[in-house]
C-alpha cells in the first residue's frame, strides 16, 4: 500500500505590522485515491464515507457535487493546465474527526507512473468563516540544483482578514516521502512579511500508528480551527489592520 500517514508540525511567521509567530502539531493523512476502498479495511476507529471516530468522507472535498473525487480532481487539474492528466492521483489533508472537519488547504498530486515525482500539485484552500474554496493547479518543476517545485503567483483569493490583496505569494513543494515540506512566503512590494511552513515525516498505516494518531489528535480539526479563531483574536489585540473581503466590501447599501 502507498497510502500512509504524516506527523509533524505547522508554523506561522508574521514579520509586519506586527511580531506574531504560532506553531502546533499536526497529523495528517497521505491517500491514494484508488487505495480508498481498502486502506481502513477492518479498522475499528477509521473508515471512508460512513461515521467513524475518524473518516475519509467524500463531501469534505474538491466539488462534492461530482461523486468520484479522482474524476472531478482529473477535469479540474484537465482545465487548469490544458493537458491530458493521467496517473494515480493522492490527497494530503485532514481527516474528519468526530464528525468535523475542516481543512484550511488540502494537497492532491498526480503521481509519474514509478511514484517518483509529482508531475501535477493542486492545492485546494478554504476560507474561514466563510466557506469559500479555491483552487490552483501547477505543473511540478523541479530544478536539478533544487529538489523542491517552486511557484510565484500574485494573490487571488481571500483567506485571512489580516492580509490584504495586494500580495505575491511564493509557494515552494516537496516530493511526499520520507519526510515532506510545504513552504509559502508572502510578500508586498518586494518585501517578505509572512511565512507559513508544513513540516511533515511519514509512518506506515498500521495499528500502531492509526492508535497514536487517535490518542494524540483526538480532535484534530477542531483543534485546527480554535488556532485560527484564537490566533485571529490575537492579531486583533496586537492592533493588525483587518482587511474585509473584497467581495462584501463592494456591496453597496441603500
Amino acid at each position: 500500500m502507498d497510502s500512509s500517514l504524516y506527523f509533524g508540525k505547522v508554523s506561522h511567521h508574521r514579520k509586519s505590522p506586527k511580531i506574531h509567530n504560532l506553531e502546533y502539531k499536526v497529523f495528517m493523512a497521505h491517500l491514494f485515491l484508488d487505495e480508498l476502498p481498502m486502506v481502513f479495511k477492518n479498522r475499528l476507529f477509521w473508515a471512508v464515507n460512513r461515521p467513524n471516530l475518524c473518516s475519509f468522507q467524500r463531501s469534505d472535498y474538491h466539488r462534492p457535487e461530482i461523486n468520484s473525487l479522482d474524476e472531478a480532481i482529473r477535469e479540474t487539474m484537465s482545465e487548469q493546465l490544458s493537458e491530458d492528466i493521467k496517473g494515480r492521483i493522492s490527497i494530503l489533508t485532514h481527516l474528519r474527526t468526530f464528525g468535523y472537519c475542516f481543512n484550511p488547504v488540502t494537497f492532491y498530486y498526480l503521481w509519474s507512473d514509478d511514484l517518483t515525482t509529482p508531475l501535477v500539485v493542486m492545492t485546494e484552500i478554504t476560507n474561514t468563516p466563510w466557506g469559500e474554496r479555491y483552487v490552483k493547479c501547477f505543473r511540478w518543476a523541479e530544478s536539478e540544483k533544487n529538489s523542491r517545485s517552486a511557484h510565484e503567483f500574485r494573490k487571488e483569493f481571500h483567506v485571512s482578514p489580516f492580509i490584504g490583496m495586494d500580495v505575491e505569494y511564493d509557494w515552494r513543494f516537496q516530493t511526499p516521502k520520507e519526510k515532506n515540506h510545504i513552504d509559502m512566503f508572502l510578500r508586498q512590494n518586494g518585501k517578505l512579511f509572512f511565512s507559513a511552513h508544513l513540516h511533515l515525516k511519514q509512518r506506515i498505516i498500521n495499528s500502531g500508528n492509526l492508535a497514536w494518531a487517535l490518542l494524540r489528535f483526538p480532535f484534530m480539526t477542531i483543534k485546527v480551527t480554535a488556532a485560527i479563531y484564537w490566533n485571529a483574536l490575537l492579531l486583533r489585540l496586537k492592533g493588525c489592520p483587518f482587511y474585509s473581503h473584497p467581495e462584501q466590501s463592494n456591496v453597496k447599501h441603500d
